[in-house]
C-alpha cells in the first residue's frame, strides 16, 4: 500500500491515507519511491480552491526526489537510479509544440503531476520516464527538490529571453522563487538586482549573488534593467515597475497576479517594452537546469520537516513563513 497525505474537500486539512498500489508500470510509466518532495505555492493554491475544482481526494506535491522502483519497458531508466519530477509529468507527444521540444505547451493533452492523479505526498508516484530526470550526482539531493519546478520556473524564462554577460536582471520577490532566480541569472553571467520590502533580505541577496537590494516600495530606480523577473504574485502598480525596465527592456511574470494587468500603452509603443510569462520548461530546458545547478552548486534553501508534518508545512508555505522553501522528508 502507498501512504499519503489527501485533502477531501478544498480548505480542509490533509489526511492520511492509504492507496491500493496498482499494476506493474508498462511502457514509458515507472514508479518512484519518494525520498522528499517540497512544498510550492502552486500546491497551497489547489488545496484552498484558488484555481477551481480539481478531482479530490488530493494528494498534493510536485517536486519530487526519488529512487525508481518499477519501470515499464520502455522506460530506459534502470531500478535505483535517483530522478527528479516536477509540475509536469506527461504530454501528448503528437501536438506541434511536443514535436518541437516544447512540450510544457503542450495542447493536446498536458498531464500535470498532482491534479487528476497522486501527487509526491506519498512514499510512491508514477510517472513518465520522459518526465523523470536523472539527478546529477554533485547535486545535493536533501535540497534538490525545489529545483524540479522553482528552479525550472525560473530558469527557463532567463534562458530563454537572453539572460548572459552584460544585461542586468531584476528579480521581484526573493522567496522561494525568487532566491534561485538570483542564483541562475548571475550563474549565466548577467548582473542581478534584487526587489523586495524586506530590508534584512540584505545579506541574503547580496550572498547570492545580487549587487544589490532595492525596497520594492519605491522609490523604484528607472532604467535600472533590462529584463525584470517578477516572482511574486502580488498584484503590483504595472506602470511603475515598467519604468524600472531600461529602453526594450522585457517585464517576465513568472508569478500569477491575483487581478488582471492594467497599463498604459506608452512604454509598451514609445519605448518598445515587452511584456510576457512563462510556465515551467521543456524536458531539454530541464536537464540544462540541472546540469547548470550541478556545475555551479546552486542549491535551494530549504526547511525540513516530515512528511507526518505535512499540514505544518502547508500552513508555513501559506504564512510566507517557510524559509524559501519546505521540504517534506519521506523515506
Amino acid at each position: 500500500m502507498i501512504q499519503a497525505f489527501a485533502q477531501k474537500r478544498a480548505g480542509e486539512r490533509l489526511e492520511a491515507i492509504a492507496i491500493q498500489e496498482g499494476a506493474a508500470p508498462e511502457g514509458y510509466d515507472v514508479d518512484v519511491d519518494v525520498v522528499s518532495c517540497s512544498v510550492c505555492h502552486s500546491d497551497v493554491h489547489l488545496l484552498d480552491g484558488d484555481w477551481g475544482d480539481v478531482a479530490r481526494p488530493l494528494v498534493p506535491g510536485h517536486e519530487i526526489v526519488g529512487r525508481v522502483a518499477r519501470a515499464g519497458d520502455a522506460a530506459g531508466l534502470a531500478i535505483g537510479a535517483m530522478v527528479g519530477i516536477g509540475w509536469q509529468c506527461g504530454s501528448c507527444g503528437v501536438c506541434v509544440p511536443c514535436r518541437s521540444q516544447r512540450e510544457h505547451l503542450c495542447t493536446g493533452g498536458k498531464v500535470r503531476t498532482c491534479m487528476g492523479r497522486q501527487g509526491g505526498f506519498a512514499t510512491r508516484v508514477r510517472a513518465d520516464a520522459r518526465f523523470c530526470f536523472e539527478l546529477p550526482e554533485p547535486l545535493d539531493l536533501a535540497s534538490a527538490a525545489p529545483l524540479l519546478c522553482a528552479g525550472l520556473t525560473v530558469f527557463s524564462p532567463l534562458e530563454r529571453l537572453g539572460a548572459k554577460a552584460g544585461m542586468r536582471v531584476g528579480v521581484v520577490g526573493i522567496g522561494g522563487l525568487g532566491h534561485l532566480a538570483v542564483r541562475f541569472a548571475r550563474a549565466l553571467g548577467a548582473e542581478v538586482v534584487a526587489f523586495d520590502p524586506d530590508a534584512t533580505k540584505r545579506d541574503l541577496v547580496l550572498g547570492l549573488g545580487a549587487s544589490e537590494l532595492v525596497d520594492a516600495r519605491g522609490p523604484l530606480p528607472a532604467g535600472a534593467v533590462d529584463l525584470l523577473l517578477v516572482t511574486t504574485h502580488a498584484s503590483l502598480a504595472w506602470d511603475d515597475w515598467f519604468r524600472v525596465l531600461d529602453l526594450e527592456g522585457t517585464l517576465c511574470l513568472v508569478g500569477v497576479p491575483g487581478a488582471p494587468l492594467g497599463f498604459s500603452a506608452d512604454p509598451l509603443m514609445d519605448e518598445q517594452k515587452k511584456i510576457t510569462g512563462s510556465v515551467i520548461g521543456s524536458p531539454a530546458t530541464m536537464r540544462r537546469m540541472l546540469a547548470l545547478a550541478a556545475a555551479e552548486g546552486i542549491a535551494p534553501i530549504v526547511e525540513h520537516m516530515p512528511l507526518a508534518r505535512a499540514n505544518d508545512a502547508v500552513d508555513r508555505v501559506r504564512s510566507g513563513a517557510a524559509r524559501m522553501r519546505v521540504v517534506l522528508d519521506v523515506s
